[in-house]
C-alpha cells in the first residue's frame, strides 16, 4: 500500500471502531469491515498491524480481557475520535 491508502485503511479502522464507541472490536470484525470498504488485500496481519500503529499514536486501545487475551480486541480513544472530527469525518 502507498501512504495515502495506509492513510485510509487506518481511517477506515477509526471509523469502524468509533461506531460502536464503548465497545471493543476484533481483528476479524475489522478485516471484514475494511473488505466491504473496498481493501481487498485486508488481512488479520494488517489489521494487527496498523492497529499496533493507532496504539502507539494513542488514537486506539487494546482491550483488557481477561479471558482469552491472546484474541485481541481495539477500541477508539480520545484521541482517534478527535482525529476523525478534526478531518470532518
Amino acid at each position: 500500500m502507498n501512504s495515502q491508502t495506509t492513510e485510509q485503511f487506518r481511517i477506515c479502522l477509526l471509523q469502524a471502531l468509533r461506531e460502536v464507541a464503548g465497545d471493543e472490536l476484533p481483528a476479524a470484525t475489522l478485516v471484514r469491515g475494511a473488505k466491504l470498504a473496498g481493501f481487498k488485500d485486508a488481512d488479520d496481519r494488517l489489521v494487527a498491524a496498523e492497529m499496533s500503529y493507532l496504539v502507539d499514536k494513542g488514537m486506539a486501545a487494546i482491550a483488557d480481557k481477561t479471558l482469552s487475551p491472546e484474541n485481541r480486541e481495539w477500541r477508539i480513544t480520545a484521541s482517534g475520535r478527535d482525529y476523525l472530527a478534526s478531518r470532518g469525518l
